[in-house]
């Protein structure tokens, strides 16, 4: 198979329902009449090589992966996925090693077995097993722990391959061949050769580095010997250079020079192990979490862009990160090597782009938002694969903040006495656990002793006076079903999206529009002519979609301005009749979204039945297909029962 056919079964596996030719056609950007005879390449590579699956073709509705021996095709799909070289360091890297761990081993993993592989405490693990949690969770996969054995993913086959399929194909390493910037000299052969060295000291030294790590390093270092030739130098401000070289990390750099100077017959300037020196330094610095860097570290400009940069994403997004010393360390680590790698054109490919624009969509707005003050502060053009790296520091602290977010506060009202008010005290703390803090239990009459701003809501027995300020629910003391659906209503835990932010004015569908232009315009026209947005609503959307593409896949994206600028949260829905080129992708439904200027709301639901609904084909494909508007939000409403 060829790497386009290699692609297409990619869409295939995990999939539980046929799949037109046209739909696999709009993704791969080739003809219905090549995805035919693809799918008959394939489906003879897999019957030839006894691989234990066949492509079937349906009439009338599409193809179909059927796997007839799943233990010898899980082989196969095993055999494909790379092995790292490199033990996970970064928090992320180690979740993606255990999602793989899991979805590719058959039996049961203990516990400490990966704490003893990853080199980190238990503690450590754990909290790493609980973003695999919330990653497996998206496939309705679950680990299934058991005494003495340990941990096992539990699910139905076609949601591990799904999962498989998304998570582990979609993020196979770039190759060194593919990072290096076109049009340059230096043979591959050579540039594997600095891989190896670096890699033989790192090892010698057991300094270890994940795999975006060390092919930025290996790329950096490759780069450096084509400019050296040239005479080019790399330049560092004396103080950065007088840090760096009291380091231990600025002897490895110099070990790793000299062997490639005697390898490659090239004389390095002694700046170039400085500047290798301090991207080891970097990458110790972000990964030891027990001990953040004094500001010292860093110089005051570095320092002030974070801060910055914080602040503004806090103040734009609605989040809680301004005092997130964690956050402002790892983003001013980051950012000292990057403005050198700006500063020197040294491009780096981030092979996490797609995933973290797909999963993470407010951490990378977070990102997108960032770059503008690095933009601004150091007059360089910030690409989306940093972004992306950015981004990731910012979910990290997005999910903090959520650790810190205090439970909702709820007051009982009960006139019937201490034992009823008693009674469903605990039958609420016992459904409902740390999700809601009580704060007592009173009669009606003593209601206003109080501080309403002490209270988020109030479950009460009896019907409470008009002029109460505070939401409230009344219920029965014994707490019926419904009764209960409306105390999550209150906390927050459910919530109908559709109803929320999605109105039929504002859906269009199969439109006849020819570029990405003609219909961020359209839909931005629509809403300045309804009075919800200024004259500079389409600017701004064009601007955002200027520093990275909004295309989603799946004929999907999901425009947004840069900036809020409405009054409320809802989206806007067209589709179009035929696909249309939007960045690198085809697109056929577009989901423009507005966040409130000053929004005051948990997102995060949203966020995740938004990718949720984009994310599915099956359900695109229905949205895409639909006549009316009122027929899309029927589709959205069935697809989130």
């Amino acid at each position: 198979m060829n790497s386009r056919q290699f692609n297409l079964l990619t869409y295939l596996i995990g999939e539980e329902e046929p799949i037109t030719g046209q739909y696999l056609a709009k993704q791969i950007q080739v003809t219905s009449r090549t995805v035919r005879n693809d799918l008959k390449v394939i489906d003879h590579f897999l019957s030839s090589e006894s691989l234990g699956a066949s492509i079937k073709s349906l009439k009338g509705k599409g193809y179909i992966l059927e796997v007839e021996n799943e233990q010898v095709f899980n082989e196969y799909l095993k055999s494909c996925i790379e092995e790292d070289e490199q033990l996970p360091i970064e928090p992320e890297d180690r979740v993606h090693f255990l999602v793989k761990k899991f979805l590719l081993e058959s039996h049961f993993i203990k516990i400490e077995d990966l704490a003893d592989e990853l080199y980190v405490s238990r503690s450590t693990l754990q909290n790493d097993l609980r973003d695999v949690k919330v990653v497996l969770d998206r496939y309705n996969l679950c680990l299934e722990k058991r005494p003495s054995y340990g941990l096992k993913v539990i699910g139905k086959e076609k949601d591990i391959r799904e999962a498989i399929s998304d998570l582990l194909f979609k993020r196979v390493s770039v190759s060194l061949e593919h990072l290096l910037p076109e049009g340059w000299e230096l043979p591959l052969d050579d540039v594997n050769l600095i891989r190896h060295i670096v890699l033989e000291h790192l090892r010698g030294v057991k300094l270890n580095l994940s795999d975006i790590a060390l092919n930025n390093l290996v790329v950096h270092i490759a780069i450096a010997c084509h400019r050296v030739k040239t005479e080019q130098y790399v330049t560092l401000v004396n103080k950065d250079r007088a840090m760096i070289m009291e380091k231990p990390e600025f002897q490895v750099a110099e070990a790793i020079i000299k062997d490639i100077e005697q390898a490659l017959n090239i004389n390095f300037p002694s700046v170039e192990i400085s500047y290798v020196a301090m991207h080891l330094l970097g990458t110790k610095l972000f990964l030891d979490q027990t001990t953040l860097p004094p500001k010292e570290a860093f110089d005051e400009q570095i320092m002030e862009t974070v801060e910055r940069m914080v602040n503004l994403v806090s103040k734009t997004l609605d989040l809680d990160i301004e005092q997130d010393k964690e956050l402002k360390a790892a983003v001013a680590i980051h950012l000292k090597p990057a403005i050198h790698r700006y500063k020197y054109k040294m491009a780096i490919r981030n092979p996490m782009l797609e995933a973290i624009k797909t999963n993470y969509p407010l951490a990378f707005d977070a990102g997108v938002i960032a770059s503008k003050v690095i933009e601004e502060h150091y007059k360089i053009k910030v690409d989306e694969h940093e972004i992306g790296y950015i981004a990731l520091h910012f979910g990290a602290a997005i999910e903090r903040a959520k650790m810190k977010t205090k439970p909702k506060r709820c007051l009982i009202v009960c006139t019937t006495g201490l034992g009823s008010a008693q009674l469903l005290l605990y039958k609420m703390r016992a459904k409902f656990g740390n999700q809601l803090t009580i704060v007592g239990t009173t009669e009606l009459h003593r209601l206003n002793e109080y501080n309403s701003k002490s209270i988020d809501f109030i479950v009460s027995t009896v019907p409470l006076p008009k002029d109460i300020n505070v939401p409230y629910v009344v219920v029965s003391t014994l707490l019926g079903g419904n009764e209960l659906s409306e105390i999550e209503t209150m906390i927050g835990r459910e919530r109908s999206i559709i109803d929320n932010y999605v109105d039929e004015s504002f859906i269009d569908v199969r439109l006849e529009l020819d570029t990405m232009h003609d219909c961020l315009w359209y839909l931005s026209e629509k809403l300045t002519q309804k009075g919800l947005v200024s004259q500079g609503y389409a600017v701004s959307v064009l601007e955002r979609e200027a520093i990275a593409t909004t295309n989603f896949g799946n004929l999907v994206a999901i425009p947004h301005p840069l900036e809020p600028h409405t009054n409320k949260t809802f989206w806007s829905i067209l589709t179009l009749k035929e696909p249309i080129t939007w960045g690198d992708s085809q697109v056929q439904l577009v989901c423009l979204l507005n966040i409130a200027k000053n929004n005051k709301e948990n997102l995060e639901p949203m966020y995740q039945q938004l990718i949720y609904l984009m994310d599915n084909k099956n359900i695109v494909n229905q949205i895409i297909n639909a006549r009316t508007p009122r027929d899309v939000i029927k589709v959205m409403k069935g697809a989130l029962k």
